[in-house]
């Protein structure tokens, strides 16, 4: 044979404008979806059929799982001639004598132009391939595929088309069915639920089971034995094990070949992810054999675009699932991620309609009450009784140039993971995200307000924890017990205030009660700093100097000896001082401030500065601006809070 006259109609064939389809035979197995497997026969169904009784791979065992689209009966002398992707070349006789270099060449380019395998039928007096051509196809894993002596070529070309149209066939049939049967579920809105029950239909004796993004189990149907079994022993690998999985090469993860989908043997797998099958399944896209190679197992991930919202798992503990099963599931994942997306449409508005309705009760702007009331109840609100108003906020805020969408969307993230905390200790409350803050309308149920402060600071302690990993904390302010809905627009103010006061007094996670605020309250009504300021470095002197250590250390027995009414014993046990040592220092503080000792007026105003440089961070070793303004965080990691 001539390779040089064979090479222009391959590289003009290599040239041709973009397929429609993959090349099946150079996609990874692994990387296969079920729609792609049904479109084609792996060689190893190939050899199965009645027609190809008797034959065997001479050559590129490892090859097996090629798919066969279409076959060619080709001329020896030109066996390019009808090479292409996804092909059966068949010899239609013995190929001409060549050398190694021209064989080496023929398979090489027949694996290049995407060619399935190259079959010929075995003679029982002459080699009807050289032995160069075959060495070479082991060494490329290029299939070639020995026929028996016996075997009728046309017999062989109509057994293998036929049985390719008869999986196609197989396959749109399926395909009918579950368009019919998925479309209904999404008409009606159905969902995750329904899409579970549908594919346990199709896959009878199968247990179907709907994951939550955190791979809880949302839904589930088939038989209940079944079921009942699976959630009792069901448990799924980490994401370190499924790229454990994913990292090893498709020859370590495959082991035999069904009528759908490859079958994945996850002994290794555990084995190299240092594993044993009883820590479970591996959550991995396909069709896989449980652990211990006793029945099968089915995964689909529901994604919508590059955000995965769950999985699908069909498991048949007792044999193999049925033909067409990881097409079912795909399918079926399609559905599940339009329900899932048109849920999250819904409660997107839902709860715009709730966060207007709370800010008209904050605000005042309440008209009909019993009216009012008949919508709160129909969110499930409890607001009948005596309520307490929260606000909760975060100094977290996104940058001025940013889409002014993302604060909203960073709010709504943060009110359902406040909402969720709320909850899961108070039914019935209220809770929406208004502008740069989370109210909360909380039923009292009867409980003190240190009963409330202490249900409210386990609640804030709990989002914290997840907060903190990203450096943020929510802080929330608690307002007096509402008795009517017309009461919510003064507690909102009063939680307004205790916020904005405790943050600034406790931190930004301080959780604080509008009465614990006490003299505080008034000093927060000053609203220009640059006065404060200006007040406490009349009133402390040269105490005033944050930076300097000694005048830090004379403020706190200043503040102690106010705090016990000038009880020098009590102050000198509080500070671990002795009693003369107090004495002397009281001295020293009458000679910068003036005799507070006996001038209750002085006490007064000292114990005011104490306060305000306090609340307003005056006596830190830094002060702030004059202008005071909130912390600014930029936002740049609120995506993985809920």
């Amino acid at each position: 044979m001539t390779v040089a006259a064979e090479g222009d109609r391959l590289g003009a064939f290599r040239t041709a404008g973009p397929r429609s389809l993959p090349v099946l035979s150079q996609l990874p197995p692994a990387d296969r979806t079920a729609a792609q497997t049904s479109m084609g026969l792996t060689l190893t169904e190939v050899m199965r059929l009645d027609a190809l009784a008797g034959s065997h791979l001479a050559a590129g065992d490892d090859g097996a799982l090629r798919v066969v689209r279409s076959v060619v009966l080709d001329d020896p002398s030109d066996p390019l001639a009808g090479a292409g992707p996804d092909v059966l070349v068949v010899l239609g006789a013995r190929l001409p004598p060549a050398d190694a270099a021209q064989c080496a060449a023929l398979v090489e380019r027949l694996d290049r132009s995407g060619s399935a395998a190259l079959a010929y039928r075995e003679s029982p007096t002459t080699s009807v391939v050289p032995q160069a051509l075959l060495d070479e196809a082991d060494r490329r894993d290029f299939p070639v595929l020995a026929l028996a002596p016996s075997a009728r070529l046309d017999e062989v070309v109509a057994g293998v088309l036929g049985g390719i149209v008869a999986k196609q066939t197989r396959a749109l049939s399926l395909s009918s069915r579950m368009h019919d049967d998925f479309m209904d579920v999404a008409l009606t809105g159905g969902g995750l639920a329904e899409v579970v029950g549908r594919a346990a239909n199709f896959l009878d004796g199968a247990a179907v089971l709907g994951l939550g993004p955190d791979r809880e189990i949302m839904a589930s149907a088939g038989p209940e034995a079944d079921v009942t079994e699976i959630r009792d022993w069901l448990w799924l690998l980490d994401a370190a094990a499924d790229d454990a999985y994913a990292d090893m090469g498709p020859s370590r993860r495959l082991s035999e070949v069904r009528a759908d989908q490859s079958v994945v043997t996850p002994a290794a797998v555990l084995a190299q992810a240092d594993l044993s099958p009883a820590d479970g399944i591996l959550l991995v896209p396909g069709h896989h054999e449980l652990p211990g190679g006793v029945g099968e197992y089915a995964v689909a991930p529901v994604m919508a675009g590059d955000q995965r919202h769950g999985w699908l798992v069909a498991v048949h503990r007792t044999g193999p699932m049925l033909v067409g099963a990881g097409t079912v599931l795909e399918r079926a994942a399609v559905i599940a991620a339009l329900s899932e997306i048109r849920h999250q449409a819904v409660h997107s508005v839902e709860l715009r309609f709730q966060g207007d309705l709370v800010r008209r009760l904050v605000g005042g702007a309440v008209g009909h009450t019993e009216r009012t009331l008949a919508y709160t109840r129909s969110f499930g609100w409890r607001l009948d009784g005596p309520v307490v108003v929260l606000v909760t906020a975060t100094e977290t805020v996104v940058e001025a140039s940013a889409d002014p969408t993302r604060a909203l969307d960073v709010l709504d993230r943060l009110a359902d993971g406040w909402r969720s905390a709320v909850e899961s200790e108070v039914a019935g409350a209220a809770v929406a995200g208004l502008a740069t803050e989370i109210v909360t309308v909380l039923p009292l149920d009867g409980r003190t307000a240190d009963e409330v402060t202490a249900l409210v600071t386990a609640v804030s302690s709990r989002v914290n924890a997840r907060l903190r990993r990203l450096g943020r904390v929510l802080g929330t302010g608690i307002g007096r017990t509402a008795t009517s809905l017309s009461g919510l627009g003064d507690a909102h103010q009063q939680a307004q205030r205790a916020l904005v006061v405790g943050q600034e007094i406790y931190g930004g996670q301080a959780v604080t009660h509008f009465d614990q605020l006490g003299v505080f309250r008034l000093l927060s009504l000053i609203p220009d700093s640059s006065e404060l300021r200006s007040y406490v470095d009349e009133v402390l002197g040269p105490l005033a100097d944050a930076s300097d250590p000694d005048s830090a250390d004379l403020r706190d027995t200043l503040r102690v000896l106010l705090e016990t009414n000038l009880n020098v014993a009590e102050s000198a046990r509080r500070l671990h001082f002795h009693y003369n040592t107090m004495r002397y220092r009281i001295g020293k503080l009458e000679r910068l401030l003036g005799p507070f000792t006996s001038d209750p007026t002085l006490r007064l105003n000292l114990l005011l500065a104490l306060h305000a440089a306090r609340m307003r961070g005056l006596d830190q070793p830094v002060r702030p601006p004059a202008a005071l303004a909130p912390p600014v965080t930029v936002d740049d990691g609120l995506d993985a809070l809920v």
